[in-house]
């Protein structure tokens, strides 16, 4: 017992040693979000977020944000507005930059010292922290590489379905003409052709029983097929606008398939010259009907 009064004044004094080193320490910069030396940021809407150790709403909060600069290579000065929230994150503040960031490009934000914080502590020491926007032009190549390949399992699917629906159309017929001719018939059996017109009626009833049921179970295939070609149409769409929203894709470069530097399907450049000499022709027909 004679020990507890001793025991509690070596925590009490070890809980105020611990606050004088935490006091001493003033404010400090816990995180920053983009990490320094981040890469592949979005150009637009771009946002740099600090967090600190104390609270940092208070009337000293806009005067602030003179501590603050943010800069491209060349050291021009990118103009930003400071935002923060009382009630979720009182203890960040948050850049948000004015206007597009240019693509593939280094920029640095410097923190000096003097920011203030809600009680009054003060940051002692200034840093920089750097973070280098996303490369649109690989953008660019990824969703086109992403359309073609769309495009390509829909020419596939769709080639595929066509050649065997032409496969099916082109297929001999169930009966040829001869076995349908009831006095050849009667003539190689030794039957009437009373008989035989009653056998051909017979096969002819069975044979179209059957070319309706082949009939139906085209027509289920070729309805299987479309709906499998629109599935896979659907889901590559699906696909594609995930990954553009996940990595901020930014089409905004070349026009074109020819623009952007890859190769022109032949299935296309033949389709646009036949459309170039279709109009030449009418060209030369409008001009000789004049």
């Amino acid at each position: 017992m004679k020990k507890t009064p001793k025991l509690i004044c070596m925590i009490m004094l070890l809980v105020l040693l611990a606050t004088g080193v935490c006091s001493a320490a003033g404010l400090q910069v816990v995180e920053v979000s983009p990490k320094d030396g981040k890469t592949g940021m979005q150009i637009s809407n771009m946002a740099i977020k600090f967090t600190f150790s104390e609270d940092m709403v208070g009337s000293s909060v806009d005067q602030n944000a003179s501590k603050f600069r943010i800069t491209d290579p060349e050291g021009n000065e990118l103009p930003f507005q400071m935002v923060y929230s009382e009630e979720k994150y009182p203890d960040q503040l948050w850049l948000i930059l004015q206007g597009e960031l240019v693509p593939n490009t280094e920029y640095t934000c410097q923190v000096s010292s003097g920011v203030v914080s809600k009680s009054g502590n003060v940051l002692e020491n200034g840093f920089n922290t750097t973070f280098k926007t996303r490369n649109t032009k690989i953008d660019n190549w990824i969703s086109m590489a992403m359309m073609m390949g769309m495009m390509g399992v829909m020419f596939f699917a769709t080639s595929k379905a066509t050649k065997k629906a032409q496969e099916q159309q082109s297929g001999a017929p169930v009966e040829t003409a001869k076995q349908y001719n009831p006095y050849k018939m009667a003539k190689e059996k030794g039957i009437s052709v009373e008989e035989a017109r009653q056998i051909i009626a017979k096969e002819k009833e069975k044979d179209a029983r059957k070319a309706a049921k082949l009939a139906e179970s085209k027509k289920a295939k070729d309805e299987a097929m479309a709906a499998e070609v629109e599935e896979a149409r659907k889901r590559l769409e699906e696909e594609y606008e995930a990954a553009r929203r996940a990595n901020n894709y930014q089409v905004k470069g070349p026009r074109s398939i020819k623009d952007a530097g890859v190769a022109v399907p032949r299935v296309v450049v033949r389709k646009n010259r036949a459309k170039r000499e279709a109009a030449k022709a009418a060209e030369k027909a409008r001009a000789k009907k004049k």
